[in-house]
């Protein structure tokens, strides 16, 4: 699953990563608040990024999401 997420992340530009980072972060309830660039640095980016295992399938149902969004919204 985390190969899938990490594949499914890097299909999307830099502006929809970001929205993608927003939406974890409202959508995700958390113990401790976490920052956008935290979440960017330790989940999708470095040498071995890796999304914690409790949110993996959310992470992965929101990344797809967002994809078939993007493929349904007419490109201008």
């Amino acid at each position: 699953m985390e190969e899938n997420i990490q594949q499914l992340f890097s299909l999307l530009d830099s502006d929809q990563q970001r929205q993608l980072i927003k939406q974890l972060i409202e959508e995700i309830e958390t113990k401790y608040k976490l920052k956008p660039k935290s979440i960017y640095n330790n989940w999708f980016s470095g040498k071995y990024p890796h999304v914690p295992e409790k949110y993996q399938f959310q992470v992965l149902t929101i990344l797809q999401r967002k994809i078939e969004l993007s493929n349904l919204t007419p490109q201008l």
